[in-house]
């Protein structure tokens, strides 16, 4: 059977292009706006992808700050690395399961369509959690609705058939209890974003 991780090397190379990325580039910079990242400020992008976001970011948190992009699918870092910004991003092979850093070390995480993909979404959390600064914040986003992502999900099938968004509600707690306060979910016909601050 195709594992997740296979799935996601083997499209690759038309994750892009499958999802009309490059059409949407004005869609992807106000999912960044929505993150308020300020400049200078320490930043984490888990489940990267092919970095699409990355461009943004770096944009918003100037020279000074720093940008590491974490995806657990080497040929989706690959991908990401041909793409045009200041080669000064730091691009790492993880799981979110096991982040590589050390506790309190980021301002902001963003998890920009991969939430659903984690398949600990508790312990993902919690590692998510463990690494934000005290009064960190943890974004999670999607350019579609938690039921547009799931009929989306179901209707590609395979490994991914039942990556779901929990149902607001149910994130809300989960989030909630892995140490973040002030959650907010915005769950809308093409916006999906859920945010949390470290307590």
């Amino acid at each position: 059977m195709e594992s997740r991780k296979d799935f996601f090397d083997q499209h690759a190379s038309s994750w892009d292009a499958e999802r009309h990325y490059e059409e949407q580039g004005e869609h992807l910079s106000r999912v960044v706006e929505s993150f308020g990242l300020s400049e200078g400020d320490c930043v984490l992008d888990v489940g990267t992808g092919t970095g699409v976001l990355l461009p943004f970011m770096r944009e918003s948190i100037g020279s000074r700050g720093r940008l590491i992009a974490m995806d657990f699918s080497f040929r989706m870092l690959e991908e990401a690395k041909q793409r045009p910004f200041p080669k000064t991003e730091t691009l790492i092979n993880a799981s979110v399961e096991a982040i590589p850093f050390q506790s309190n070390e980021f301002d902001e995480i963003t998890c920009f369509s991969s939430f659903p993909h984690f398949p600990n979404k508790a312990k993902a959390l919690s590692e998510m959690v463990r690494v934000l600064k005290p009064g960190g914040v943890l974004w999670i986003a999607h350019l579609k609705s938690a039921e547009e992502i799931n009929q989306f999900h179901r209707r590609v099938g395979g490994p991914v058939s039942q990556d779901h968004l929990p149902p607001p509600d149910k994130l809300l707690n989960l989030m909630e209890d892995s140490g973040l306060g002030e959650v907010v979910i915005v769950n809308q016909p093409g916006k999906f974003l859920a945010k949390g601050r470290k307590r």
